[in-house]
This record gives structure tokens, sequence and C-alpha cells, in this order.
């Protein structure tokens, strides 16, 4: 088997908006706005939902040969499954991953909700035509989006040396327009490949709530798995992949098996030295892993970006420091979470974020300050006040005449004012 060149992109919502004025159109099914959509089904738990009907997928895992067995039948018992045998054998992405994700990840703190099988469709980069052939899931709410390239001219995916770069990074060129097979007309676009998949994707949950609530912001990280045999100098091939001099962290082989080895890196991968003739090993471990490393990696640039909210700040570092203890993981898995924890990128946020729960604490801890001034000094009038309402009475008893009082203890509580302003601003000045 040839390479095989698997792009990838994470998407993970930040807020959503309401719509202004209620709607009043009538809900289409799931199966009209999958078909609308040119999606081919949805794997929501145990269920998948298709143009064509409902089936009910049924999983038994066999912990002595470590395989999964999977198995499909109509929701409905008038109908056959044989009417489905072209969406069952789609699901081919699905069940491997599912299997990857039962090996490899704990489902309490990396579980897959759903997938989304979209069709394939044809986009221009310049002058070049290629087919893609994406596949979609969510993993802990966070969107992952992969994609194939296909040279459509040439019938080919693309190889090793077609990616080398920003020029061979398919997940940032810019494309001028797509077109699903059987439409006439292209539809101009000028954005990137993941985009395209994302704006379909969030458009079909728009119109599946009921147009209520549409995604406004989002944050995004892209990554490339690369899948050769031929490939001598992993150092060499990494540096011209991003284009770079030095690889911004050390070269690893994480993987503890003999099935092929896993060299990670920021925001790409390489996997090498596997079976040609059984690559489904190599590759849906490739892609559930890959899918770790950027959920983690997003889940803390969006944490980074926290300005308001410091509980949040903090509740978001303790889970994900978390993460990287999670129990009942397999030594692979652990392996690419410890060379995760100690890469340049990671260790820097994780820095940035130290610094900005410092910096807000101080903040906290000046506002408590300035709120405590603030009432210092109302304590401080009325204590005025109550010191002026007992100079009558020095004035009867004591026949101290009332201006000269009054005006030593206003000189008084103006001086001492004045030192304890001073000091106070001293204090807070830096905030």
């Amino acid at each position: 088997m040839s390479d095989t060149i698997i792009f990838m992109s994470a998407y993970d919502i930040t807020r959503y908006s309401k719509a202004k004025l209620p709607r009043f159109n009538k809900k289409q099914g799931l199966d009209v706005l999958l078909d609308k959509h040119h999606l081919t089904y949805m794997l929501l738990g145990d269920k998948l939902i298709s143009p064509k009907g409902a089936l009910t997928l049924s999983t038994e895992y066999d912990y002595i040969q470590q395989n999964t067995r999977f198995s499909f039948k109509p929701v409905k018992e008038e109908r056959n499954v044989e009417e489905f045998e072209g969406i069952i054998n789609s699901t081919r992405f699905c069940v491997k991953l599912l299997h990857a994700q039962s090996v490899l990840a704990d489902s309490v703190y990396f579980k897959i909700d759903y997938f989304i099988c979209m069709e394939s469709f044809l986009v221009h980069v310049g002058e070049r035509l290629f087919q893609i052939d994406p596949v979609i899931f969510s993993m802990n709410r966070v969107l992952i989006i992969t994609f194939e390239v296909i040279d459509f001219e040439a019938g080919l995916p693309l190889t090793r040396d077609d990616v080398f770069g920003k020029i061979g990074n398919y997940n940032l060129l810019t494309i001028s327009g797509y077109q699903y097979f059987g439409e006439e007309n292209e539809t101009p676009y000028n954005g990137k490949i993941s985009e395209v998949i994302y704006e379909n994707i969030s458009d079909f949950f728009f119109e599946m709530v009921g147009e209520k609530f549409r995604a406004e912001e989002y944050s995004f990280i892209h990554n490339t798995l690369v899948l050769s045999n031929e490939i001598d100098d992993v150092t060499k091939y990494f540096c011209n992949l991003i284009s770079t001099r030095e690889l911004p962290s050390p070269l690893e082989n994480i993987s503890t098996t003999r099935n092929y080895e896993y060299y990670p890196q920021d925001g790409s991968s390489v996997i090498q030295k596997y079976d040609p003739d059984d690559i489904d090993i190599a590759l849906y471990n490739g892609v559930m892993l890959e899918s770790i490393k950027m959920y983690v990696y997003l889940f803390q640039i969006i944490n980074v970006d926290i300005t308001e909210d410091m509980n949040k700040l903090m509740r978001n570092d303790l889970y994900l420091e978390n993460l990287f203890f999670a129990p009942q993981i397999p030594i692979e898995t652990h392996n690419l979470l410890s060379y995760i924890y100690k890469t340049n990128s990671f260790c820097h946020h994780k820095e940035a974020v130290k610094l900005k729960i410092t910096y807000m604490t101080a903040e906290n801890e000046s506002k408590k300050n300035r709120n405590a001034v603030l009432l210092n000094v109302l304590l401080y009038i009325v204590s005025l006040l109550g010191a002026i309402g007992t100079l009558e009475t020095l004035e009867t008893r004591l026949c101290i005449p009332f201006q000269y009082s009054f005006w030593a203890v206003v000189s008084a509580f103006t001086i001492f004012g004045i030192i304890w302003l001073v000091s106070e601003y001293k204090r807070n000045k830096h905030f």
C-alpha cells in the first residue's frame, strides 16, 4: 500500500448566539437534514441515522483476542439489513476508530460523542482539482475533522513528498471553490478545506436545533498525520514537512509494539515500519492518538485566552493536569501524554497560564483592597461626624469653645487621613 496522508483539524466552539426573533418554521426531520447537507449518516451512541433509515449498532469486545465485533440491525423490524449494505460498508472508519478508542483511551477522559460521514466533494486549489474524502467525529465535545486529499485527474492520493511546507499543507491552502458530485455548478469559496466542512456541519446543527442557536466564535488547530515506510531520515523529513531547520521538540518513538513506530511533533506526526498489508492498526491508532494530542493542545490554548473568570481558568488548568494522570490507559497513550507534557509549546502555554493566574489573583486582591479603602473612607467620615457631635458636650461641661475644638478635630482627622491615603496609594499604585 502507498503512503497515507490524513489531514486533521480540531474545532471547539467558544461562543453561541441566540436567535433574536422566534422561528416558526416547521423543524425538518433528521433524515431530511442529513440529505440536505450532503451527510451520509450520523452515528450517535448505538444509533446510526441515515436518509434511508435508522440502524442499531451492537458491539462485543473480545479481551483475549483484543478485537471488537460490530453488527447492525434495522430499528424497524420490517426492514432488511441488506437494504443498508452500502451505508454499513461506509462505517468502516467509525467502527475501526471505536475499537482504537476502546484500546487506547479511557472513555471517562476521552469519549467519542458521535460520528458524521460527509459526502466526498471536489475543490479547486489554484489550477488543480482535488477530491476530498472527509469523516467527522466529536471527542469531548470538540469537533475533529479528518480528510484525505486525492488528485482527481490522476486518481491517486497525495504521497509523503506532496505535503512539504505551507504549499503542501492542505489544512492551510485557500481554495477558490468546491462542488459535490452530482451538482452541475461549482460553489465559489475563499477559504480552507476544513472550513468548508466545519461550516457545513455547523449549519446542520443550527437547523437541527430549530435555528435557535448558532456558533459564533471558535478556536481551532490543524494537524497532519503521515504514514509511510519510505522515510529514511525521520528528523529530516519532519524539518521538510513543517519548514524548519530543527525540530521544536526532541524526536521520540512512543510506540510500545512492533506493529509500527510512531513519532509525534507539534502539528504533525509520522508513523512508519508498519505492515503495508495491514495498515488498519497503525492508521486508526494514529488517528485516535492524534485526536487526543489535538484535544489537549486546543484545550490549553482556549484556557490561555480566558481573561476574566479566574475560577474557570484554575478549574480548567486542574482538569488538564488531571488528564496526564488518567488511569486505565495503556503505556502507548501514557507515553504520548508524557511527551506532550514535555514539549516546548505545552510548557510555554503552561507558564502563560500560571502567570495569568498570578496576575488575576493579585488583581483580585487589589480590587478587595480598593473596596476596603472605600469602606474605611466611609467609616472615617462617620467617625469624623461622631467626633464633631461630641464637641457641644465639651463646650458645655469643659467650657472649650466650639470653634476651637471643631478646627482641632478637623485638622487632626485631615492630617491622619492624608497620611493613610498616601500609604494606601503607594501599596496599590501598581494595580
